[in-house]
């Protein structure tokens, strides 16, 4: 559900609930009116499906954030070339 949809759907339901002019329940709305119950439970629905596509992306992303990138790759290859810099380095202050 887009979030447009979901705006257009909690505005319905508070026009509902507000006694909007031209709504079948002008006066005094009940709460537990079958239609609004219905759109509660349809709009809870919807929200839960929607959580549980962004804990989903969430988790892969920490995954993926948990992954050795390139940037930590080419980190470790320095790290190597330089203490192999800094032994011959050494190596070569020996011999003099």
């Amino acid at each position: 559900m887009s979030s447009l949809q979901t705006a257009l759907l909690s505005v319905t339901i508070c026009l509902l609930l507000a006694g909007w002019p031209g709504s079948s329940h002008a006066q005094n709305p009940p709460a537990d009116s079958p239609q609004v119950v219905k759109l509660l439970e349809e709009h809870n629905r919807e929200l839960s499906r929607d959580l549980r596509r962004i804990q989903r992306e969430i988790a892969a992303l920490k995954a993926e954030l948990e992954k050795p990138g390139i940037k930590d790759v080419f980190a470790g290859v320095g790290y190597i070339i330089g203490l192999f810099g800094v032994a011959a380095f050494v190596a070569a202050r020996r011999k003099d």
